[in-house]
């Protein structure tokens, strides 16, 4: 029952109104919880909760049950507390304190009190305060949030003269500008400052007492409400009167005090509503003049206690509480009245005040929300409200005719008139002018008098001009004139419309409303004058008569007939004309309209031939149309109560059946287009389940739509009064389209319509009046003329369709037995021609073109046949109703003629390109036949063995000596600039992609880990097994040539310069000074290029590849040497300069420590191809220049340092982001569910390629000395033992994520014992190409990669494995050589050996390092160009055992580990070191957790599925800066961590590299590397974050049950997650989409107003 009702969590989550419809907003608190008000529910007022307390509940009233003695103490402490804490909180005295409480003694000790208001920004607050008290940028912020948030703050303390010299540097600060009103500062004593504060303590003490005790809150209550003994007022009246000199905290905890005490106690509520209702205008006039904002001032109590229904009632009833209000309002008008006494509003006058007093328009709607049922009247309740309604007409006697204007004939208005303000005015009462009427409908004698006092207030002169006689068809009529280009004219007449609306309720009643006005003495023409006036300035307005007067005239015409106002302004001027229609002759009314509507000259059967302006003509026009679309809404809408016999339901039933014909709706669309219930009561719903059915969204991002039912698709109007122009006109087009496809009959015919009532049934003679049958005769008769310059396909649409109508109303009449004489008087023949005659005619004529016209006339023709031979009428229609006219012969022809015409020429066409082709084949004869022999000579003279091909083919093999043949090169690009196409090679001209790159945390397993990032003691060699950080690059795919390239970066850094400063400090969606520009073609964000590499084995002569045969034994052995090597000759140099890497031993020392054979292939494994002219070797320098700028750009961007083409950290940066890609590629690819190969995006597929090879090839760029030192470096982490002097530096194995290992090792390794030639052109070409070198070093690094795995696993015992024969074979094997390595590391085991043990041990193996064999085939896939297995192109469910075979692997993990000794020593040395062993005992302890395998993949939070849930969650949260205050006023919700954080407030800010920015923003840079994805939860609304200058909104992952979202919680319908969106959220972050995404909603929403998004 009350619209305002609200429940607490505890409460909403208990009761039964969790499954009802329910809506969800935002708001800063102020109210109380509304379980157990009866009057607040119309069911279930009571939760589960209180339902118990309920059955509890004694009779007896609660302090009753009080001890008598502590009722004594307690009424005398609560006296001395509430009356000591007022006094001081309202002491104005800021220098001392009263004398009660004034201590002999007091120190001199001031400060300097900063009070809040609503005036000045932050920013001004904040610049004030650094001027005055010296302070930094940040203390003044603080400083500024604590006034916002409590409503003052000390500023400066010390003497008196230092805080006088403040106030008055921050007065003068702040007094500038546009208000000129200075910042509230005060010099206070300390001693005053201290006794406030304590005063709000007790306040807050004493809503704590009253939680403890039902009894002492109402003896509390009734202690404050009851005058004081010595005659003053009432503590309560004390507090309202003193509101506006506290601030912000004393006010809200006054208020909660109020709240906590007297609105929860019945009688003590009735007390102080009548006590406020009394003090109303005073309260309101303090308001009006304060500073604060209307939720903090004692006045917004008003909607706890007028939406009480019994109470609004009583305080109406016995306090005159409408008229109260009203002459509230009425007083703060009289500044605003004009010598006539209408409102009028300036443009330069400051409205703020006037504003404020608007707030009592709406105390006036809650006051009215309880209407009374016809038993609760009584003389004295109508008695005070008719004083409260003749109140209300004074306010819309000065409503009447606001902002009225005249039209401009000779230049435009100078200046935009102010027209918001009354508009203002209108949409404030709109509801309550519709709830007023409702009252008026309950009670007869109410309504009578209403009538009557609204009658009497129009009963004046509307014109000083004399009424002028206009005669048309034979009819004369006295019409008043109204010029207006002389006469003024508003759309504002209130009166006049409330007076439509009660006489509609009146004919309901059947009580006489023509009694009534003859009484008054008062003609139905006055009444209706102002309403037809406003008609008739729409149509002209639409017509183009109205344009010198500006676009003000056109937001009018908008908003006059918008949904929120059109029921109080446009229905009802259409229903005071149907009043008149009904009220006066049908004839005389109609020469009225025409008069009005200026259309007497239009009417002459000689308009065609008099000398007209060709301008004038077509407003004559578009004036004449409107006036027949007004005669047809008089005639149709009869779906008011009232005007026709309909139930309440009805008309919006109609009303949507209206919309949905236009097309399908989404609810949002479809609620926005109807009007809202004053009552918020849910009829929409009900109505539109009953005449659609909704459908749901196919896909994520679509809405569920509304369709119409078939069966109301017959009610039809395309003349229905709600529509715009563009709405009838795509209506029309929808439901020809519908019929057609149904073969139905196209004409759009009048519908069904229901009976008028009453007096209002005289409306239907209209279409039996001589002057419309006139009118339709006159528009027929211009549409059969050859020519005629005012008519209009329009006006003959409307006319057929009025044709029609008089002919179902004589339908109507003849079945009720009623006379109708519209077919008579239509097929009467008059001066040659009658209705019927015309129609006819008009069959044949060319102005009837459409089909849906000539299915219409048709129709009524047809009709009007059958009407006639009902009446017994014999007439023979001339032509039948629906003839072939000869230009529909004549067309159908043409198009015959035309499309045989066209066949004719495509067969042409298709002989001479057949012949073509044979002269061509003809020519070149002996070519085709060479062509056609080699093609069958190539199986005969290949070489390879066909099984060995389709071996390779279906089990190709990507590593070792025997690996598979690479595909075919197919690198052809074109240049997307200047679309040349191009060979991809490595001495030609560079091509490159768009690249952008990123730092991430998207994978990381740890993100509590702060990394210092460019320092020099940053070493990003070994990435950390937690995945902590990383370099993510992606390419949009688009490939152009780096000169193009460089040209268009170039010719945008020109662009960028010549923009002017302030444009160019305007929100940008790149940020050209960190090298950012948008893709030339797509606009995907990028910030390098990445350089095409063509494929590796391309870089290779056929026959140049050595083949070696070298066992892992003695592989490992020379590597092992080297690297020892390295370590001693490091200790040697170690003594003369500090090395952060190992010095590489050179290859001729380590092959003297190995016997010939073996040193013999050692050296040809590393002894890597020449090119004797050194092309294949050497890059051209384009090229290499744009590998030397990607290598720069990655390194820049990943360790955010400055550019360094020397730093030996450059080549790691670029393995580390192929690394990273790759693994981030792989668990996208995992967490959808496809295939490792053929699911990638062509996009993907490209840039991952490209990476590869450039990674492959970067060392090209670096000294090979660099490149060693990391190889040697990284091999150590692996070779290396517990003796060795440097294994401090290297991580634990543990520690080390493997996959990044590997790519480093590979791409590094061909570099490790070259020697460079500065003799020699030539270089030699230092890439991998999966031989047995990458082999080995696949093998070493996944063997080290099972024992992270061995060692991180936790073996549990589930007993109820079952066996899988697939892979038992060798788990007893492995399951030793498992237990063997753990107990190695010094880890006990419990479990027994048994047979399902080792199944699950080696099951669990196989999973765990599945991730790692998967970025490993990726990578080996690029770097070779073998074909992946076919069974890895599609979903498998066991993808291991095609992993290791494409990677050359053994299946068996125990021959993996134990193929040579050497590697097994390695195994358990990997396991036995000392610093493994202390990981895994200090990963036990928590200090650091371990990471598990498999790498699960990221994924965002996992959110509540009811919105609600998700709100009470944040409501918790408080500011952590003011722990103490109200809650956070932006609580913004991570969803990759899950943390709250104090969004977009100053209180929250931090410094970023020199930069304030905002909570979200810091955590974005702290939690994601720079970017964040957040949930702003007040507003339902997802934020993404890029860096600390990008940004934007999206939609957000709850849904209502209609499919949509509900951003800012307008709506607020209840939410609930969607599992489609929230994956598709997560996507795009699991893929890196998020600055990408950012910059697509800032190109496309590039016209809104720029966002501050550090801020955020």
């Amino acid at each position: 029952m009350d619209p305002t009702c609200v429940l607490c969590i505890e409460c909403f989550q208990c009761s039964a109104h969790k499954n009802h419809k329910y809506r969800l907003s935002t708001s800063g608190g102020g109210g109380y919880c509304d379980c157990g008000d009866t009057e607040a529910w119309q069911s279930e007022p009571f939760c589960d909760i209180h339902k118990r307390g309920l059955e509890r509940k004694d009779k007896a009233q609660p302090v009753d049950n009080l001890p008598v003695e502590l009722r004594l103490r307690a009424t005398q402490l609560f006296d001395c507390v509430i009356n000591y804490a007022i006094d001081l909180l309202m002491w104005q005295n800021c220098i001392e304190l009263p004398d009660f409480v004034k201590p002999s003694h007091v120190c001199e000790f001031h400060v300097t009190m900063l009070f809040n208001d609503e005036v000045h920004t932050y920013e001004q607050v904040i610049g004030a305060l650094v001027k005055a008290v010296s302070c930094t940028q940040k203390a003044a912020s603080d400083f500024a949030t604590i006034v916002d948030r409590e409503g003052r703050s000390i500023v400066k303390d010390g003497s008196i003269a230092d805080c006088e010299n403040a106030k008055k540097i921050i007065m003068k600060a702040t007094s500038r500008g546009q208000n000129n009103k200075p910042l509230k500062v005060e010099v206070m004593h300390s001693v005053v400052v201290a006794h406030q504060t304590f005063a709000l303590k007790l306040f807050s003490w004493l809503q704590k007492v009253m939680s403890c005790s039902e009894g002492l809150r109402q003896l509390f209550s009734l202690q404050i409400v009851k005058p004081r003994a010595d005659g003053q007022c009432s503590v309560v009246q004390r507090v309202m009167t003193g509101d506006t000199t506290l601030w912000k905290m004393a006010r809200v905890q006054s208020h909660q005090l109020l709240m906590s005490g007297i609105l929860m106690d019945p009688e003590c509520k009735k007390q102080f509503a009548i006590m406020f209702t009394e003090m109303y205008p005073q309260l309101m006039k303090s308001f009006i003049s304060d500073d604060h904002d209307h939720s903090f001032c004692v006045v917004a109590q008003s909607v706890q206690l007028f939406t009480v229904p019994t109470l609004a009632r009583l305080l109406i009833k016995d306090y005159n509480l409408l008229e109260v209000i009203i002459e509230t309002f009425l007083s703060e008008c009289k500044s605003k009245l004009s010598p006539s006494g209408i409102l009028l509003f300036e443009r330069q006058e400051r409205h703020l005040p006037f504003r404020r007093a608007q707030y009592t328009l709406y105390d006036l709607k809650y006051a009215l929300l309880g209407r009374p049922s016809p038993e609760e009247w009584d003389d004295s309740l109508r008695s005070s409200f008719l004083r409260g309604f003749k109140a209300l007409l004074k306010l819309l006697r000065c409503m009447q005719g606001m902002d009225s204007i005249t039209r401009k004939t000779d230049q435009h208005i100078e200046y935009e008139p102010e027209w918001e303000s009354a508009f203002n005015i209108q949409l404030k009462l709109s509801d309550s002018l519709a709830i007023i009427q409702d009252w008026c409908s309950s009670d007869k004698k109410v309504l009578t008098d209403a009538f009557i006092s609204t009658v009497q207030q129009l009963d004046s002169p509307q014109s000083n001009h004399k009424p002028e006689k206009c005669t048309i068809a034979g009819y004369t009529a006295a019409c008043m004139k109204h010029d207006f280009s002389v006469n003024a004219i508003s759309v504002h007449q209130p009166l006049t419309r409330l007076l439509a609306g009660l006489a509609a309720i009146l004919n309901r009643d059947e009580i006489s409303l023509e009694e009534l006005l003859r009484k008054e003495k008062i003609s139905i023409s006055t009444l209706m004058e102002p309403s037809i006036l406003v008609l008739v300035l729409m149509a002209q307005c639409n017509a183009g008569m109205w344009r010198r007067n500006g676009f003000s005239l056109h937001n009018q015409v908008f908003f006059y007939q918008s949904p929120k106002c059109r029921t109080e302004m446009y229905d009802k001027d259409v229903l005071m004309v149907q009043l008149g229609a009904s009220l006066m002759g049908s004839n005389e009314f109609l020469v009225h309209l025409l008069y009005k509507f200026g259309l007497t000259n239009w009417a002459k059967e000689d308009y065609d031939t008099s000398v007209t302006q060709e301008e004038t003509v077509k407003q004559i026009i578009t004036v004449a149309e409107h006036l027949l679309s007004l005669i047809i809404f008089i005639i149709c809408e009869r779906y008011t109560i009232g005007v026709g016999k309909v139930h309440p339901g009805d008309s919006l039933r109609r009303e949507i059946i209206h919309q949905l014909c236009i097309q399908p709706m989404s609810h949002s669309e479809l609620t926005k287009a109807l009007t809202e219930d004053p009552y918020k009561e849910t009829h929409i719903e009900e109505a539109v389940e009953s005449v659609a059915t909704f459908k749901k969204p196919p896909g994520v991002s679509g809405k569920g739509l509304y369709e119409l039912k078939p069966e109301f698709y017959i009610e039809y109007s395309p003349y229905f009064y709600h529509y715009a122009r563009t709405d009838q006109v795509k209506s029309e087009e929808t439901q020809r389209k519908r019929r057609g496809a149904l073969g139905e009959n196209t004409a759009l015919y009048p519908p069904a319509l229901p009976p008028f009532h009453g007096m209002f049934t005289k409306i239907c003679n209209l279409l039996q009046s001589d002057v419309l049958i006139y009118i339709i005769k006159l528009v027929l008769l211009r549409s059969t003329a050859k020519w005629s310059k005012s008519w209009s396909e329009a006006q003959l649409e409307k006319v057929l369709f009025l044709t029609a109508l008089g002919i179902e109303e004589e339908k109507k009449c003849i079945a009720n037995e009623l006379p109708f004489s519209f077919s008579h008087k239509a097929t009467a023949v008059k001066n040659g021609h009658s209705i019927f005659t015309l129609l006819e005619a008009l069959v044949a004529q060319s102005n009837v073109s459409h089909k849906g016209q000539k299915e219409l006339l048709a129709c009524v023709l047809q009709n009007m046949i059958e009407l006639r031979h009902s009446h017994g009428s014999t007439f023979v229609a001339k032509t039948s109703p629906m003839p072939s006219s000869p230009s529909d012969e004549k067309s159908e022809k043409e198009k015959k003629k035309k499309s045989d015409m066209a066949l004719k020429r495509r067969e042409r066409i298709m002989a001479k390109m057949q012949k073509m082709q044979r002269d061509f084949i003809k020519e070149n004869k002996e070519l085709f036949e060479s062509t056609s022999t080699e093609m069958q000579a190539v199986p005969n003279s290949a070489s390879m063995d066909t099984s060995t091909a389709t071996d390779d083919l279906m089990c190709p093999v990507a590593l070792g000596a025997k690996r598979s043949l690479p595909g075919p090169p197919s690198d052809r690009q074109m240049c997307i600039l200047c679309q040349e196409e191009q060979e991809v090679s490595h001495s030609d001209r560079a091509m490159v992609l768009s690249a952008f790159v990123q730092k991430s945390t998207v994978l990381s397993k740890n993100r509590g880990v702060s990394l210092s990032e460019g320092q020099d003691t940053c070493n990003p060699l070994f990435m950390r097994s937690d995945l902590t950080r990383g370099t993510h690059t992606s390419a949009c795919g688009h490939v152009m040539h780096a000169d193009c390239w460089r040209r268009f970066y170039e010719a945008l850094l020109s662009k960028e310069a010549r923009r002017n400063l302030r444009l160019r400090l305007q929100q940008n969606s790149f940020d050209i000074s960190k090298n950012e520009f948008l893709c030339p073609l797509c606009e995907t964000i990028s910030n390098t290029v990445l350089p095409l590499i063509p494929q590796l084995s391309s870089l290779i002569k056929d026959g140049d590849e050595k083949e070696v045969d070298l066992s892992l034994t003695d592989w490992l052995d020379g590597l092992q040497k080297t690297v020892k090597n390295s370590i001693q000759q490091h200790r040697d140099k170690e003594s003369q300069e500090e090395s952060f890497l190992f010095v590489p031993c050179p290859l001729s020392t380590v092959t003297k420590m190995m016997t010939e054979s073996v040193a013999r292939n050692f050296q040809l494994l590393f002894d890597y191809v020449y090119d004797d002219d050194g092309a294949s070797a050497n890059f051209s320098d384009s090229i290499t220049e744009m590998l030397r700028k990607f290598s720069q750009d990655v390194y820049t961007t990943g360790l955010g340092v400055l550019p360094d083409e020397q730093n030996t950290r450059v080549p790691i940066m670029v393995w580390s982001t192929c690394a990273y890609t790759i693994t981030s590629t792989e668990q996208c690819l995992r967490a959808e569910g496809k295939a490792l190969f053929g699911s990638l995006a062509t996009r993907q597929a490209d840039c991952i390629s490209a990476l590869v090879r450039l990674a492959a090839v970067c060392s090209h760029i670096n000294t090979p000395t660099t490149v060693k030192e990391h190889c040697v470096t990284l091999l150590s982490a692996l070779l290396c033992t517990s003796h060795d002097v440097r294994l401090h530096e290297i991580p634990c194995i543990l520690d080390i994520d493997m996959f990044h290992l590997l790519v480093s090792i590979c791409l590094s390794m061909p570099t490790l014992y070259a020697v460079e030639d500065e003799k020699s052109s030539s270089k030699k070409l230092n890439v991998p190409l999966g031989c047995l070198n990458d082999s080995h070093v696949l093998h070493l690094v996944f063997s080290a990669h099972l024992v992270q795995i061995i060692l991180s696993t936790v073996i549990e015992d589930s007993g109820d494995d079952f066996m899988d024969t697939d892979i038992d074979f060798g788990a007893e094997a492995f399951l030793k050589v498992f237990l063997e390595i753990r107990h190695n590391a010094g880890i006990d085991e419990n479990d027994g050996q048994k047979q399902y043990a080792a199944f699950r041990v080696l099951r669990h193996v196989r999973d765990a390092s599945l991730p790692f064999l998967r970025c490993a085939a990726i990578f080996f896939h690029y770097v070779t160009s073998v074909a992946p297995p076919p069974g890895l192109l599609e979903p498998a469910g066991d993808e291991f055992d095609l992993l290791c075979h494409y990677l050359n692997l053994p299946t068996c993990f125990v021959g993996l580990v134990k193929q040579c000794d050497l590697l097994a020593n390695l195994v358990k040395g990997w396991s036995k070191d000392e610093r493994t062993q202390w990981r895994l005992s200090d990963g036990k302890s928590g200090n650091e957790k371990l990471v598990t395998y498999p790498l699960s993949v990221n994924q965002l939070i996992s959110l509540p599925l009811d919105f609600s849930d998700l709100i009470n969650q944040a409501a918790t949260f408080t500011c952590p800066k003011f722990l103490n205050s109200d809650d956070s006023r932006s609580p913004t919700m991570c969803l990759v961590c899950g943390c709250i954080v104090c969004s977009q407030s100053y209180c929250c800010q931090t410094l970023l590299d020199g930069v304030h920015v905002g909570a979200a923003t810091a955590h974005a840079a702290a939690c994601g590397a720079g970017i964040g994805i957040f949930i702003r939860v007040r507003d339902c609304q997802v934020l993404l974050l890029s860096g600390k200058t990008k940004g934007s909104f999206c939609p957000p992952p709850y849904l209502d049950i209609y499919g949509e979202t509900d951003e800012g919680l307008r709506r607020g319908n209840p939410l609930f997650l969607c599992e489609e969106r929230y994956k598709k959220l997560q996507k795009l972050w699991q893929t890196h989409g998020i600055a990408e995404e950012i910059v697509h909603n800032l190109e496309s929403n590039n016209g809104f107003t720029p966002i501050e998004w550090q801020n955020l």
